[in-house]
């Protein structure tokens, strides 16, 4: 009995990995197929940018914006970290 038991364990398990590994697949092609979508979107980007100079100063000036902005988060976060860390060995 105890043998029906664990084997209809065992098969319940095989099916559980076998969803996930089907969900895991449907996820892959999915990103597969965005990466695609994303490499076009990027090309078309760039022919435009050579065509036009104002959307190449324009993408430029966002790329500047977007590292500002990491710069400042990162410095907000060495900061948090800083001062948790003298706030423990204050304790």
């Amino acid at each position: 009995m105890q043998l029906l038991r664990e084997r209809a364990n065992i098969h319940g398990s095989i099916s559980h990995i076998d969803d996930v590994i089907s969900q895991a697949q449907a996820t892959r092609a999915v990103l597969g197929s965005q990466k695609a979508l994303f490499g076009d979107v990027q090309g078309k980007v760039k022919v435009l940018s050579d065509k036009f100079p104002i959307i190449r100063s324009l993408l430029g000036s966002i790329r500047r914006k977007r590292s500002r902005d990491t710069l400042i988060l990162s410095a907000v976060i060495a900061a948090c970290t800083l001062f948790l860390i003298i706030y423990w060995l204050s304790k």
